[in-house]
């Protein structure tokens, strides 16, 4: 393909071939985002199958990357849960406060076993120092905006909340051990 003269690859090809030479969650961060922008997995497969690309990374980045993360850090911490071994949680799933009526959208879910609903929320400081996420609010009611969101995602049935950062993901160790004493459900070991 060409565009403005210049010869290109597509999104599919280049997502391929980026993939290929990736660490799995380098890889996840861009198939997701592709993913999301309407670009198929078996696009992709297709493009790395053609080009003799496809290798382990590859095949387990499309076993596991879908369209839901909102943002690269969300798929980046899908890839790192993965990693570390949990069970790949449901995303983008609503919950209503049955109190107030608000909806709410958690960014992971697991339901266990038996029964319990754990939910982990990525946190941004965006979100508290960017005047257009803040909506004219203070940092104070950005703040209370989070803890009634708590509140109202427990009233809805979630038995657990955990609140991540970025910077999280770089102790990997910290972060399963948090996960796992919360009950956050691991794969099983393939036999």
């Amino acid at each position: 393909m060409v565009v403005d003269g210049v010869r290109v690859t597509s999104l599919a090809q280049t997502v391929a071939e980026c993939t290929a030479s990736m660490s799995f969650v380098d890889g996840m961060t861009l198939a997701c985002c592709a993913l999301r922008k309407g670009i198929r997995a078996e696009m992709i497969m297709m493009c790395a199958v053609e080009n003799s690309l496809m290798n382990d990374v590859l095949r387990k980045v499309l076993q596991y990357a879908n369209a839901n993360a909102e943002n690269g850090g969300e798929a980046k911490t899908l890839a790192v849960f993965i990693e570390c071994g949990f069970v790949p949680p449901a995303q983008q799933v609503e919950f209503v406060d049955p109190q107030t009526g608000r909806r709410y959208r958690v960014d992971y879910l697991w339901r266990t076993a038996d029964g319990r609903l754990i939910v982990v929320e990525l946190d941004g400081l965006v979100k508290y120092t960017d005047p257009a996420m803040m909506q004219g609010r203070t940092l104070a009611g950005a703040i209370d905006d989070e803890r009634e969101r708590t509140e109202g995602l427990l009233r809805a049935g979630v038995t657990t909340v955990i609140r991540i950062r970025m910077e999280d993901l770089a102790d990997r160790w910290a972060l399963t051990q948090k996960l796992a004493d919360a009950g956050v459900p691991m794969m099983q070991p393939a036999a």
